[in-house]
């Protein structure tokens, strides 16, 4: 048994937000392979500018734009919806022109597991619908949404015996498995909604062969659950798809949650919650939560809801974007979370202590941000970056110490036990809540600096550090500044300087030579430019969470 050489699939933009499940789901496990698709001109248009975009090798046929915005019962109105559905023959006829064999799939599947059971002995794969005998005289023993291939007469065949066919496409399969040497996919395979509710054995008995294990897959029979065929609209099957979404959810399959949540609101949903809220709740609306509202007006499938009743800020339907700087705010919320993006603090510090408390729960490194975002978002506009010669500013450090953590990571004390002020060229660090400069004058003093010094605020990150690389200001980060924590980790000597002290600082930049620093600049921006800035940092986040 093996995996199919290629995949088709037919669809028109009535659909399109299906499609881009069946494509998600599908490239997670079968990255980078072939697809083929037969569709009208939106259907394109839309793939084309979803995120991120599915790593698939997409081959696009668009023929159908005469059936574009037309649902089912039209065709059937019309006498076209049999014409419409050949459609799924003339695709296979372009894949397997250029193909060993291709899998043809529905574009309402959700992609669960490898499809690894091809029998290349065989002409033809087919589907069994596993429902009750009347329901099959009707229809066709075989369901129309899913089929394999080798051989180039099936689908001219197909053709052929629909023509004639009781129920549409779905029936003249019963034709083809009687003129094709066959392979039947198992019970493991195109689980769908009608079979839960149109099987001989009762729902329960159905709802029973699903399984699923904590960190694991979903299971039918014992077997992997290769795909589900359903549509997570449609009323009629609320029921089983809510089985569906428990099992994904206790096995952790958060990527597949994700993807099915982008066909339920037809875009990637973000949620934050509704301030203001009282005590450990309060947020002041500033740093990450500023992001989402740019994210939504820079991606066109990208949407923000307020949250009345959670802490915390979350992707549709389980994927926490945890934004707050220690594990203080950790809340049984927790609980019903799949994954854990991990702002501030390190995987290995605090994401142990989360995993360890909630059993069930990945964490995983995440970006960080400014404090400010949109207003340096709008410098960065505004204002060119700074050369070599043009900064006028060796070193620079602005800083506040308005807590006792901060307190024992900022002043020159005993824990301590450097003065940063000495070798910093530029050094101001003051107590309380009262800043010295406004955030706008801040942001425009790091723009001329060659270098920024980090020093540990409440959190092991801080908004300095990637406020200083959107500058190109090259951070000196110090111990106990969390640099690896992220979703593209830092590096030494590229992204940054490290100082264990002041005097060490001081040997370090007099290795920098103007050309060194030119590069380590550079690298700074960029960085920056793909994590941070709300112009990639969608797409870079999104693509991280469903592929790596």
């Amino acid at each position: 048994m093996s995996k199919p050489s290629s995949f088709s699939t037919i669809c028109t933009c009535n659909c399109a937000f299906e499609l881009i499940g069946l494509l998600l789901s599908l490239s997670i496990y079968h990255t980078n392979e072939n697809i083929y698709i037969l569709c009208d001109s939106k259907t394109r248009d839309i793939i084309n500018n979803m995120t991120p975009q599915p790593r698939m090798k997409i081959n696009w046929y668009v023929e159908l734009d005469k059936y574009s915005g037309l649902d089912r019962q039209s065709m059937v109105a019309k006498g076209i919806w049999s014409d419409f559905q050949m459609a799924k023959a003339n695709i296979i006829k372009y894949a397997i022109n250029k193909e060993k064999d291709t899998l043809f799939l529905d574009s309402d599947i959700i992609i669960t597991n490898v499809i690894n059971g091809i029998d290349n002995t065989k002409e033809i794969g087919v589907s069994p619908q596993y429902i009750k005998k009347k329901y099959l005289l009707e229809t066709g023993y075989y369901n129309g949404g899913m089929l394999w291939t080798k051989n180039k007469n099936v689908p001219v065949k197909w053709i052929e015996y629909t023509k004639n066919s009781r129920y549409f496409d779905q029936a003249s399969i019963d034709d083809l498995v009687n003129e094709y040497e066959n392979f039947k996919f198992g019970e493991n395979y195109n689980l769908q909604c009608w079979r839960y509710l149109l099987s001989n054995e009762p729902k329960e008995t159905i709802a029973s062969y699903i399984t699923s294990k904590p960190r694991d897959k979903l299971y039918y029979k014992s077997e992997p659950l290769k795909f589900i065929h359903t549509h997570f609209l449609d009323p009629r099957f609320k029921e089983f798809n809510l089985i569906i979404l428990n099992h994904l959810q206790k096995a952790n399959m958060y990527k597949i949650l994700a993807i099915i949540y982008r066909i339920i609101n037809n875009k990637w949903l973000i949620k934050i919650p509704k301030q203001p809220l009282n005590g450990i709740a309060f947020h002041k609306n500033d740093s990450f939560r500023e992001i989402p509202i740019m994210l939504k007006n820079k991606n066109k499938d990208v949407d923000i809801s307020f949250h009345p009743q959670s802490i915390h800020c979350w992707l549709e339907p389980n994927i926490l974007l945890y934004d707050r700087p220690t594990v203080e705010w950790c809340n049984n919320e927790l609980n019903s979370a799949s994954l854990l993006l991990l702002g501030n603090g390190s995987v290995d510090i605090e994401g142990k202590i989360m995993s360890n408390k909630y059993s069930k729960l990945i964490v995983k490194p995440w970006i960080f941000w400014p404090r400010k975002p949109m207003l340096l978002e709008k410098l960065l506009t505004s204002h060119n970056l700074l050369s070599y010669i043009e900064r006028s500013v060796e070193s620079i450090f602005i800083g506040n110490i308005e807590n006792n953590v901060q307190d024992k990571y900022r002043s020159n004390n005993n824990f301590t036990k450097h003065n940063w002020n000495e070798v910093i060229s530029e050094y101001h660090c003051t107590k309380g809540t009262k800043h010295l400069f406004s955030h706008e004058e801040y942001l425009l003093k790091i723009r001329g600096a060659k270098y920024g010094l980090c020093l540990r605020g409440y959190g092991s990150k801080c908004h300095r550090e990637v406020e200083l690389m959107a500058w190109g200001t090259v951070p000196i980060i110090t111990p106990d500044v969390n640099i690896s924590s992220y979703m593209e980790p830092l590096i030494e000597n590229i992204h940054y300087v490290y100082a264990e002290n002041p005097e060490q600082l001081s040997e370090k930049i007099k290795l920098i030579n103007e050309n060194k620093w030119k590069e380590m600049s550079t690298s700074c921006h960029k960085w920056y430019m793909k994590n941070v800035h709300s112009s990639n940092c969608w797409n870079n986040m999104i693509s991280e969470i469903l592929y790596k």
